[in-house]
């Protein structure tokens, strides 16, 4: 696990897809398989010595979204978060073993999963962008 002093450092995915008869943006929120059980986009941590974002293009860095630090296991810990559109709703989810349930999750829903407030301030983010480039 790459560890930069104090800080752990995972990257993730904020897939989502758009469900265009109800005209609401979704997010795909995987359940964790260890306590606390907790909901998040898709992530990782990092184990190599190349960030994040030297391991993405050029041309999709400018998709980048946000860096939430929070707390994990009583260590501090940093995601980078990348957007992904699901163009095909109908896709299968496959769990790995790390995770026991997932869900799509609109904005306006996601704090009755996610307790974190950088999660939730994340996600809102990601909306206004989407939304912005939905007009």
């Amino acid at each position: 696990m790459e560890v930069e002093g104090a800080i752990i450092k995972a990257a993730g995915i904020i897939v989502y897809t758009v469900d265009a008869l109800a005209k609401e943006v979704k997010y795909l929120l995987l359940k964790a398989s260890n306590k606390p059980f907790h909901w998040t986009p898709p992530k990782g941590n990092v184990y190599s010595t190349t960030s994040p974002d030297e391991r993405v293009t050029p041309t999709h860095q400018a998709y980048r979204a946000l860096r939430p630090r929070y707390k994990a296991h009583d260590r501090d810990k940093e995601c980078v978060y990348y957007l992904g559109k699901l163009t095909d709703p109908d896709s299968k989810i496959t769990l790995s073993h790390e995770h026991i349930d997932h869900a799509w999750v609109s904005a306006s829903n996601i704090n009755e999963y996610c307790d974190k407030e950088s999660l939730c301030n994340m996600i809102a983010h990601a909306e206004e962008h989407i939304k912005g480039k939905l007009h």
